[in-house]
């Protein structure tokens, strides 16, 4: 993933953290007319838990995104908008 794309997307976490505040038929709408960096991390965030970690591979899976792209999008939202927690399986990422 360019560089770029993960400071576009550091970038928006604040505005990130604002849409995803908004009702859902207003992301709904508005969601299609965001740039491409700002739905891919949209697509992570909402395959995130905030009750409960889940593996990079899971996360993946669910937003049907490359393992190392929902990786590089994870890091750069790491600290504003998820967290993760190291543990015997590895790191489990989930909203903070």
């Amino acid at each position: 993933m360019y560089s770029s794309t993960l400071s576009a997307i550091a970038n928006a976490a604040d505005f990130l953290t604002y849409f995803r505040k908004l009702p859902r038929n207003q992301q709904d709408m508005i969601a299609p007319h965001l740039d491409a960096p700002q739905r891919m991390a949209l697509r992570v965030l909402n395959c995130c838990s905030e009750l409960e970690g889940q593996s990079v591979g899971a996360i993946a899976n669910l937003a049907e995104l490359h393992q190392e792209s929902t990786r590089a999008i994870l890091k750069s939202l790491e600290g504003r908008m998820v967290a993760a927690e190291v543990t015997a399986h590895g790191k489990l990422w989930k909203l903070s």
